[in-house]
């Protein structure tokens, strides 16, 4: 079973691979999966969060225009 802490472990490996994959940059879903998730940290406040917003920050930086919606 996941902890709490290992599952943002798994969270955070799964959006930096898919950040870097061509398919990925340009799916609407993975788009929408950051957009949705910088959504909810940006309404946390505590110093995790903070970390974890510049890291979506960066990966939605790495998203092209979706082909996949």
């Amino acid at each position: 079973m996941f902890s709490e802490e290992n599952l943002m472990k798994k969270w955070e490996s799964e959006f930096e691979k898919g950040s870097s994959l061509s398919k990925c940059q340009k799916c609407g879903c993975m788009r929408g999966a950051l957009e949705e998730l910088s959504a909810t940290l940006s309404s946390a406040d505590n110093i995790e969060s903070a970390g974890l917003m510049k890291k979506v920050e960066s990966w939605l930086g790495k998203m092209e225009s979706s082909l996949y919606t």
